[in-house]
């Protein structure tokens, strides 16, 4: 179990060490006019076609799993443990993030300056590589699917976060 949870820390590490990066090369690279709440909520609005395709994409294999499954057909549960369990499994992961990620993506865009609105696309970068890492990662061990894990969960939590105290402070 310890080595187990020392590949999870080094999947998580690199992720942070990744979404830090993006996030530095992102901050202060949109060159833009100040923008009205509407073009900002617009613009975030149509980032979240990443996280939705990403959703259609593990909804698509699903449904594809099923039509050629005789044990899977009639919508049952997997009865063992296996790609098609992996599969709802990213399903339930990505919709959670997707829900996630439009609610800090739409504040994020209303909140940050100008100058900082390019970190919404580059967090969707990040949403869209971080979700194929989390299922291939997934497929190969359950183990390897912190990095994808990071690369879609600590930018959302960052930025709610980030909300969240200029809410309140």
């Amino acid at each position: 179990m310890v080595s187990k949870q020392i590949l999870i820390a080094l999947g998580m590490l690199a992720a942070v060490a990744v979404c830090l990066a993006v996030a530095a090369r992102a901050l202060g690279a949109h060159d833009a006019a100040e923008v009205g709440a509407a073009e900002r909520l617009a613009m975030a609005l149509r980032w979240l076609l990443v996280p939705g395709l990403c959703l259609l994409a593990g909804l698509g294999a699903t449904a594809n799993r099923r039509f050629f499954s005789s044990e899977a057909i009639d919508g049952e549960p997997p009865s063992r443990p296996g790609a098609f369990e992996i599969n709802l499994r990213y399903n339930t992961n990505t919709l959670e993030q997707t829900v996630l990620a439009a609610i800090a993506w739409s504040g994020l865009a209303l909140a940050l300056p100008a100058r900082d609105l390019s970190l919404i696309p580059a967090l969707a970068g990040l949403f869209a590589v971080g979700r194929a890492a989390f299922w291939i990662g997934y497929l190969y061990a359950p183990w390897a699917r912190a990095f994808g894990l990071g690369l879609t969960f600590y930018p959302t939590a960052a930025a709610l976060i980030w909300l969240a105290v200029r809410m309140f402070a």
